[in-house]
């Protein structure tokens, strides 16, 4: 008994170790996943359990709120190319936690900053924002989901609409700052992506965000491709 425990402790602390070296921090403060903890642990098995440990190094559970992260990593040309928008994003909106997964990007805005309770319209903070941010945007060759989320609080009636709003009036003023509208796709959820249980009031913070999936276009996949 006393040797399986041993063994248990030992394989926690492995486990941990790996899950460690799995991110990395960049000198901007985006986050990239790295390939060597995260093929020793499988990969897109533990993606997601990965963003909630990291979340809790720093930022109380900002990683966490991305959710559904792969633990997948894209080298190459693809992979530089997003590793730069990365680092411009968090340079623009550090506030936000922006994190490359595999060949996107992800940011994620918690909503409180970019909106009061229970309104849709940006503050005057967060335009000032985002429009450092369109500037970065508007150069790029990508494609965005802009993607509302609330917590449980309330009901889909109310909950639904607030966040398709939310997440149109961000690709709205996106658009107004140059980024092309045709690469744009702006959703509402709702509270039904929860990214973590909506049981304490922390959490329920975390679930009451914006978030953007920036993926390459064809063109940098093409030319990507061909990169060694």
């Amino acid at each position: 008994m006393k040797t399986k425990l041993i063994l248990n402790v030992v394989a926690a602390g492995t486990m941990v170790t790996l899950m460690g070296s799995g991110c990395a921090t960049n000198p901007d403060g985006s986050t990239q996943w790295q390939k060597t903890a995260i093929g020793s642990l499988g990969g897109a098995a533990v993606g997601a359990g990965v963003g909630a440990l990291v979340g809790k190094k720093s930022h109380r559970g900002r990683n966490a709120a991305i959710g559904g992260l792969t633990g997948a990593v894209v080298g190459g040309g693809i992979g530089n190319y997003m590793d730069r928008q990365a680092a411009a994003l968090k340079k623009s909106m550090p506030e936000a936690e922006v994190v490359r997964d595999g060949d996107k990007v992800y940011v994620a805005l918690p909503s409180g900053i970019l909106f009061d309770t229970g309104k849709d319209a940006l503050k005057p903070a967060a335009r000032e924002s985002l429009a450092k941010a369109a500037a970065t945007l508007a150069q790029s060759e990508t494609t965005m989901i802009i993607q509302g989320h609330t917590d449980s609080s309330g009901s889909d009636s109310i909950n639904k609409p607030l966040s398709e709003r939310r997440a149109d009036h961000v690709r709205g003023f996106l658009a107004s700052n140059g980024v092309s509208g045709s690469r744009m796709t702006a959703v509402g959820y709702g509270s039904g992506r929860p990214a973590v249980p909506n049981d304490t009031e922390a959490n329920r913070a975390l679930n009451r965000r914006v978030q953007l999936e920036i993926s390459p276009n064809e063109k940098v996949r093409a030319e990507g491709s061909g990169s060694n």
